[in-house]
C-alpha cells in the first residue's frame, strides 16, 4: 500500500509539473509583455489597441484617468518630450478572476540621462471575445494612489437644482446663428444626479483649449449636484441670470457657482457662441466640438499681442489716474476691432436666448411660468464680462450686471452704465488688476470695483478650483455674486462692504450714485 501511495504521489507531482509548464507557456500568462512591447515601440496605434474603451488608470500624482482617450493622451505627452528610453515589466504574481487576468509586479521606466524609476504596478486585463484588453492599470504603492475624486462644493441654498439644455440651428434661432444654452434652476424634484462634465465635453474642451486630456479627464467621473430635466419648483417665479463664458470656454465651465445660485432661488442660463465656444451641447447631450483652427477664432488672439496694445493694457492694469485710464481704454478699443465685434455678436446671442426663454416660459413642460422677467441680471467672464457691460447701457430688460476679469471691449466706452454694475478683477501680483475707473466714474447707477488677491484669470472658472483644491476660491465668488444680485434683483438690504471684512484678500470700492 505504501508503494502504491508513493507511486501515486510521484505521478501526481509529475502531472502538476506538466500543468505548470504548460501554464507558463500560455501566452495569457504574459499579457503584460504586449503592453511592454507597445510602449517601447512608441507606436500610439498599437498602444491604443491594447486598452479597453472604459480603462481607468490610477497613480499617486494624478486624479484617476478614465477612458482610452485619456490614457493614450499620457503616452502622447510622454513621447512628445523625447526623453523616454525604455520600460520593463517584471511580474511577481498572476491570477485569474472569472474573465479577468491580473498581473502584479514591478515596472522599470528609464529616461535618457536619468536613473531608472521603479514602481509597483497592477494591471487588469479583461476578455473581449478572443482578445484581452487592459481595463485597469495602477502604478505606485496602494496607500499612495489617488482613487477618491474631488467633489463639487455643496450648494448653500434651500432649493434642489435642476438642469436642462437647449440647442437651435440657425433656421430656428432668432439671429441666424447657432444657439446653445444650459439652464440651472430651483426644483424640489430629484432623479439621478448628472455627471459634472460628460466624457464628450471633457475631450472636446481639452482639444479646443489645448489642455492635456489626462489632467482633466476625471471630470467625467464626478457627480454634480444637479438633476436632469426635472420640474421647476412649482408656483413660484425666480430672477433670471444670463451668463457668458470667457473666450474659448463653454457653458458648463462655472457650474459650481451656477448650482449655488440656483439653490438660492435664481435661474441661471449659460450661453454658447458660434465659432468662439469650445463646443455646443444639444438637448440629448451630444457634443458638437469646435475647431480651434477655425479662421474666426484664430484671428482674435494676435490682436491683443502687439507692443502698442500691451502698453495700453498695462496702463489699465496699473494706473489709478482717471484720465490715463480713459485714454488707455479708448486706444484699447480702437486697436481691438475683432474683440469689439465678438462682444457685439455675443450681445446678439444673449438677446436671442432671452427671446427663446420668453417662449419657453410659456411652452416648456418643466420651466413653464418659472421666469421672473422683471428681475434679470447678467454676468460673465473675460469677453463674457465685456458682454455684460455691453448690455448694461442699452437694454431695458437687464437690471444689474457683473464683469468678471474682462477688459471692457465693445461700446460702453462711449456710453454710460444705467444699471448697478460690478467690475471684478484678479490681482495676481503687486497692485495689478483691471481698473474700470472710467466706466465707474460715468455710471448712472451704483458701481463697484473689486480686486481679489491671488486670483488669476482662470480662477473665475471651475478649472483652477479642481486643480488647486482651494474651496475658498469658489466660496468667495459664490458669496460675492449672490449677494450682489440679492441686493439689486431681490431688493435685500445688503451692504456689500461686509464681504470685504470676511475675505481679507478681497477689496471692494463703491461709487454710489444718487
Amino acid at each position: 500500500m505504501k508503494l502504491i501511495n508513493t507511486k501515486y504521489q510521484i505521478l501526481l507531482g509529475l502531472l502538476i509539473s506538466i500543468m505548470l509548464s504548460v501554464s507558463c507557456q500560455n501566452p495569457k500568462q504574459h499579457l503584460i509583455k504586449k503592453l511592454e512591447k507597445a510602449e517601447n515601440s512608441k507606436d500610439i496605434n498599437l498602444i491604443e489597441s491594447i486598452f479597453a474603451d472604459n480603462v481607468i488608470l490610477y497613480t499617486p500624482d494624478l486624479m484617476p484617468i478614465n477612458g482610452k482617450a485619456g490614457v493614450v493622451s499620457i503616452y502622447n505627452f510622454i513621447f512628445s518630450k523625447h526623453d523616454f528610453e525604455f520600460v520593463k515589466y517584471i511580474t511577481d504574481s498572476i491570477y485569474v478572476e472569472q474573465n479577468k487576468h491580473i498581473e502584479i509586479g514591478i515596472s522599470i521606466i528609464k529616461k535618457i540621462g536619468q536613473p531608472a524609476d521603479t514602481n509597483k504596478f497592477k494591471v487588469v486585463f479583461q476578455q473581449y471575445g478572443r482578445e484581452y484588453k487592459v481595463t485597469e492599470i495602477s502604478f505606485g504603492e496602494d496607500e499612495d494612489i489617488k482613487r477618491e475624486l474631488p467633489k463639487l462644493l455643496n450648494p448653500t441654498g434651500k432649493y434642489k437644482v435642476g438642469q436642462t439644455t437647449y440647442f437651435y440651428n440657425k433656421a430656428k434661432a432668432n439671429n441666424n446663428r447657432l444657439l446653445s444654452f444650459q439652464i440651472w434652476y430651483p426644483t424640489q424634484s430629484t432623479n439621478a444626479k448628472t455627471i459634472y462634465q460628460s466624457k464628450e465635453v471633457v475631450e472636446a474642451s481639452a482639444n479646443f483649449l489645448g489642455f492635456p486630456l489626462f489632467l482633466v479627464n476625471y471630470f467625467s467621473l464626478i457627480k454634480s449636484n444637479s438633476f436632469s430635466n426635472v420640474l421647476a419648483f412649482p408656483n413660484k417665479k425666480f430672477p433670471l441670470l444670463l451668463y457668458n463664458h470667457g473666450y474659448g470656454g463653454f457653458t458648463s465651465v462655472y457650474q459650481t457657482v451656477f448650482e449655488d445660485l440656483a439653490s438660492n432661488g435664481y435661474i441661471v442660463v449659460s450661453i454658447a457662441h458660434e465659432n468662439e465656444s469650445a463646443l455646443f451641447i444639444t438637448e440629448d447631450g451630444k457634443v458638437i466640438p469646435n475647431n480651434p483652427e477655425n479662421t474666426f477664432y484664430k484671428s482674435r488672439s494676435p490682436e491683443l499681442n502687439g507692443s502698442k496694445i500691451n502698453e495700453y493694457q498695462s496702463v489699465i492694469l496699473n494706473s489709478d489716474n482717471l484720465n490715463e485710464n480713459q485714454k488707455a481704454y479708448e486706444k484699447l478699443i480702437e486697436l481691438s476691432p475683432l474683440h469689439n465685434e465678438s462682444t457685439r455678436l455675443w450681445q446678439s446671442d444673449t438677446k436671442a436666448v432671452y427671446m427663446k426663454l420668453v417662449e419657453l416660459n410659456k411652452t416648456d413642460i418643466n420651466l413653464n411660468g418659472a421666469f421672473d422677467f422683471e428681475s434679470v441680471g447678467i454676468f460673465g467672464h473675460s469677453v463674457g464680462g465685456a458682454t455684460a457691460g455691453q448690455l448694461g447701457f442699452e437694454n431695458d430688460f437687464i437690471k444689474a450686471g457683473i464683469n468678471l476679469d474682462g477688459f471692457q471691449f465693445g461700446d460702453l466706452i462711449n456710453n454710460r452704465l444705467k444699471i448697478p454694475f460690478m467690475f471684478v478683477s484678479g490681482n495676481q501680483e503687486g497692485n495689478r488688476y483691471l481698473r474700470a475707473s472710467t466706466f465707474i466714474d460715468k455710471s448712472e447707477a451704483d458701481c463697484y470695483q473689486v480686486a481679489i488677491k491671488g486670483f488669476t484669470h482662470s480662477s473665475f472658472t471651475d478649472l483652477e478650483y479642481f486643480l488647486q483644491g482651494n474651496s475658498m476660491m469658489i466660496e468667495l465668488q459664490r458669496e460675492l455674486i449672490r449677494k450682489f444680485f440679492d441686493k439689486y434683483l431681490k431688493n435685500e438690504n445688503i451692504n456689500l462692504k461686509d464681504i470685504e471684512s470676511k475675505y481679507e484678500n478681497l477689496t471692494l470700492n463703491e461709487n454710489n450714485q444718487p
